[in-house]
């Protein structure tokens, strides 16, 4: 995972052009958002904590409250944990 994340980073143009082939989007959009999502916050690999589910829940919660999604979601099901004694093993 960490050796596929530093390749993303240093290859950002070539991982946006294949990205925007697989979901149909354009590259461009698909390259600036990349950028800007760099530029902001930084990727890094973490085992699954329940602080990160708390956080994702209070945007989903916001998002149902403000009427942006129309269904209370429940975002634990999301998450999976299972490979987090081998995550914590690469920090």
């Amino acid at each position: 995972m960490r050796k596929s994340q530093t390749w993303r980073e240093s290859n950002l143009k070539q991982w946006s052009k294949n990205y925007a082939t697989t979901i149909d989007v354009d590259e461009g959009i698909v390259y600036q958002d990349a950028q800007q999502g760099q530029q902001q916050r930084r990727q890094e690999l973490l085992p699954v904590s329940d602080a990160a589910i708390a956080f994702q829940q209070k945007v989903a919660d916001t998002f149902f409250q403000a009427g942006v999604i129309s269904t209370k979601v429940d975002v634990k099901q999301l998450w999976d944990s299972s490979l987090n004694e081998d995550v914590a093993k690469c920090q």
